[in-house]
């Protein structure tokens, strides 16, 4: 009887060790980081709003004004986010429009708006605008090497960093010149997006993604102040150091709370504000914090982020900056504790030859739950995560045993010899 239970312990121990190592690897990695991500979005914390507020563009908006948008379209933004008095605004669309092919009307009403634009975003006290980097047609014919903002202090092997050899889209230089641009692209095989890029290069040059610029302007940093260990953390001075791994991404907390309205709400609550009426909207939303323009229309919803969830980049983009603002950096547990995991399991497996079936689907069954309530409470005070894969996977593995192997009798006397 102790030899059978004896062994199942061992059996519990084997698997237990087989999980942790699997827990490391894809596709079984990917399931232990949604267990983070469903306790980042579920934990009791308490933590304030990150000030950052994505100012979504839906359908409400879209239905008003259809695409493509004009440069008075994203002047009303500027105009209706400026009376808040916020700390900077940003948007991850390309302010860019090629008139070489409208019509002499339409290039002239553009021209016209565009200056209205250019105007606004010049009255911004600090403006982050979108662009993209890219691969020409012909890789044997490169552009010019175009100017742009570099990560000087770099340390780590930096051909982990994605590469890319072209800008392929920026904003006009009339809007460059007053504002600062970062790079939006989201490089990856898949489309499950659970961190998102702070570095890329161009060319061989490390430069900021659109994330890590909208952290240097609301930290009030200069570029020349960054420093970046590949692997470890990119030092914003000396006011944050943000934990990266070795490709330059960062670990998004999809549960840092953050400001969320549509564009028409900002707009009505600007007229509002310019009447003398309580606006619907309240103004805590937009003072004082980073305004973040993004679409998120069903046609902008592409990617998968946290507990499959559909959602548009720019919803990527404002947990990522409400993650760096909040400081709520998510790390994952110590490597001893997923021994300490599977140690409490294989003690269980001890008993449970002994156990009816049903006794033992109702104590493991128990037990996740209990695992689940810890895990929570752990992350809600410190932000660690502990694996969800290995108890899973142990639990299932011993209600199997359990109903692939014989009751033992508890009050049997043993064989003699």
């Amino acid at each position: 009887m102790f030899r059978t239970g004896a062994q199942l312990m061992i059996l519990t121990l084997l698997v237990g060790l087989f999980l942790m190592r699997e827990s490391t690897r894809e596709p079984v990695a990917m399931l232990d980081e949604s267990f983070a991500d469903f306790l980042a979005m579920n934990a009791k914390r308490n933590e304030q709003s990150a000030p950052v507020t994505l100012v979504q563009i839906n359908e409400a908006s879209l239905r008003q004004h259809p695409l493509p948008w004009s440069p008075l379209d994203y002047a009303v933004f500027f105009q209706s986010a400026l009376g808040f008095r916020p700390e900077s605004l940003a948007m991850d669309e390309v302010l860019s429009w090629d008139l070489k092919g409208m019509s002499s009307e339409q290039a002239e009403k553009t021209t016209q708006f565009g200056q209205m634009l250019r105007e606004q975003v010049l009255q911004s006290p600090r403006v982050l605008l979108g662009a993209r980097l890219g691969f020409p047609e012909d890789p044997d014919k490169l552009p010019e090497l175009e100017p742009m903002p570099v990560l000087r202090k770099v340390r780590g092997d930096v051909a982990t960093v994605p590469e890319f050899t072209i800008v392929e889209a920026r904003a006009a230089e009339d809007y460059r010149l007053s504002s600062r641009e970062g790079f939006t692209n989201l490089p990856g095989a898949t489309n499950w997006h659970r961190s998102v890029p702070l570095l890329f290069r161009y060319r061989g040059q490390v430069v900021p993604s659109f994330v890590l610029q909208a952290m240097l302007l609301w930290e009030k940093v200069s570029i020349d102040d960054v420093q970046v260990q590949l692997g470890s953390r990119v030092a914003l001075g000396d006011r944050v150091d943000i934990p990266i791994d070795l490709a330059g991404r960062m670990r998004v907390d999809f549960g840092a709370i953050k400001g969320r309205c549509g564009l028409d709400d900002l707009v009505l609550a600007a007229e509002q504000r310019d009447a003398g009426s309580q606006p619907n909207t309240p103004a805590e939303l937009f003072a004082g914090r980073m305004l973040l323009l993004s679409r998120a229309d069903p046609a902008a919803q592409t990617l998968r982020l946290a507990c499959g969830r559909s959602g548009p980049p720019g919803e990527l983009f404002a947990s990522a900056i409400a993650t760096a603002q909040a400081r709520s950096f998510i790390r994952r547990a110590p490597w001893w504790s997923d021994y300490v995991i599977i140690g409490v399991y294989a003690f269980l497996g001890l008993s449970i030859p002994r156990w009816s079936r049903g006794l033992t689907i109702f104590v493991c069954v128990v037990s996740l739950l209990a695992y689940t309530l810890i895990a929570l409470a752990l992350f809600g005070a410190n932000l660690i995560w502990i694996s969800g894969v290995i108890p899973l996977g142990l639990v299932l593995f011993l209600i199997l045993y359990r109903f692939v192997s014989p009751t033992i009798d508890p009050w049997a006397t043993p064989p003699r010899r």
